[in-house]
């Protein structure tokens, strides 16, 4: 881990060190490259928080990417950005299986991230995700 790790970060923050990490996985590399990386060159956030959130979308995959194809009409989950699809993942899984945000919260944290890293009309495209999937786990919607 890096020096960073011993900080208290704040929930942003360690969205998105999860984010930096589960982006880079797509690519090939590695957990541990991507540590190894990231101390000798980046000083990206990262705590115990950041492992959690990584590896609970690691372990939830495939039903995450079921909720992005249920919710997405607009584009196949293989057409859809990668960076956008890291975004969701990480939304989706704190929606329903972190108690630490409240999903409303998780699609705000969603929604900022895509300003930072996706083009500026993602950030509508992800919230419409989001927001289908959040009337689901209230129930409105099945």
């Amino acid at each position: 881990m890096t020096e960073k790790s011993t900080k208290k970060l704040t929930r942003p923050e360690i969205r998105e060190g999860a984010f930096l990490e589960l982006y880079q996985l797509m690519f090939g590399t590695t957990l541990e490259e991507i540590d190894e990386l990231n101390a000798d060159a980046f000083d990206m956030a990262k705590n115990e928080q950041t492992d959690e959130i990584v590896n609970g979308v690691l372990a939830h995959e495939e039903e995450l990417c079921g909720v992005i194809s249920k919710y997405s009409k607009s584009r196949a989950i293989a057409r859809i950005a990668k960076v956008n699809l890291v975004i969701l993942k990480i939304a989706i899984y704190e929606m329903k299986y972190s108690d630490k945000i409240p999903p409303a919260g998780a699609i705000n944290e969603a929604v900022e991230l895509a300003k930072k890293y996706s083009l500026k009309p993602d950030s509508g495209f992800i919230n419409g995700i989001l927001n289908s999937y959040l009337e689901e786990l209230n129930g409105n919607k099945q």
